[in-house]
This record gives structure tokens, sequence and C-alpha cells, in this order.
């Protein structure tokens, strides 16, 4: 009798093995790492118009690097014009501007920059009175300093017009110039 119990367990020992080796593996293959080049990153700036004198800028980016070698961004700056003063009495002219920008960008090999151009359109809005506010194109460039594994510093130059031509004069461009801090997620 005990040889028939054995006999019968190791029968059902061996078909479970065989059974067991149909099924498939719990082992899963590792799944690539995502690549670098889809990071998000949000930054602020600060700076101003070199074109005209106390003529100050502050501001916010946000973009996505969609391949290695192009990102998408959209910016808002926040900026206080040449007629505003402290202690003139002159209107507080507060101006906005907020732009969607293509930013093609070149990694250096061998070190930690990265240089860039941008273009876009964008709005731009006076906070005191809306009569002036127009449509805007902004052309420029910049460089990226890999500062830490998420951080980036950044200097940027950007050349901010007025789209319309009714709005377009010798005092409408502005030459931004910006450093930042970015943070890639």
């Amino acid at each position: 009798m005990q040889k028939t119990i054995f006999t019968t367990l190791a029968l059902l020992a061996s078909t479970a093995v065989a059974l067991a080796s149909d099924l498939p593996s719990k082992i899963t293959a590792p799944s690539a790492p995502a690549p670098a080049f889809t990071q998000f990153y949000t930054g602020i700036n600060v700076g101003g118009d070199v074109s005209k004198a106390r003529v100050y800028t502050g501001g916010a980016v946000a973009g996505w690097n969609i391949l290695p070698i192009l990102a998408v961004e959209g910016t808002y700056d926040f900026g206080r014009p040449q007629n505003t003063i402290p202690g003139t009495g002159g209107n507080r002219n507060y101006t906005s501007t907020a732009a969607v920008n293509v930013v093609p960008q070149y990694k250096i090999p061998g070190t930690d920059l990265t240089a860039y151009a941008l273009g876009g359109v964008g709005y731009n809005w006076n906070l005191s009175t809306f009569a002036t506010d127009h449509s805007v194109y902004n052309v420029g460039g910049g460089l990226k300093y890999e500062f830490a594994k998420n951080v980036e510093l950044d200097g940027r130059y950007r050349r901010i017009d007025a789209v319309e031509a009714k709005y377009r004069t010798t005092s409408s461009a502005e030459d931004r110039l910006t450093f930042g801090v970015l943070y890639k997620f």
C-alpha cells in the first residue's frame, strides 16, 4: 500500500512540474528608462530691457523637451517700462507679455552647456490701459549651464516687437536680457 501511495505522489509531482513548465514566466523583461529628452522643465528669471534705461522684468517659463534637439515652451513676463520711474509721479504703466516659443537646442559635447535659439508669438498687454494691447513676436537665443542633475542656470536674450504695424514704433521693440534658474522634472 505504501508503494501505491508513493507512486501516486511521484506521478502527481511529475505532472505538476510538467504543467508548470508550460506556464508563462513571471520574470518580465526590464523596461527601458524614459529618455532624457522627454523632461518637463519650469523656472523663473529676472532681467531688463537693455535698449532702455530702468526697464525691469521678471517672469516664468515652462517647457517640454520633445526631442533631444527641440523644446516647446511658454513664457510669462511682467515688466515695468521706462516711463515708470519711481519718485516722478508718473503713470504706473506695468505690462505683461505671454508667449509660446519653439526652441531648437544643441548640447555642446564634453561640457555642461546647451546653446539654443528661440522664436515664437505672443501677446503684450498694458495693465493700466488696455488701449495698447497687441500681438507680438519674439526671437532670440541663450545658453544653459547644467548646475546639478535637475537644475540649469539660464541666460537668454529676446527681441520682442509688435506684429501689427500700427503698434510697431521705434520704442515698441524690446531687447530683453534675462538670467534665471530652470528645474527639470
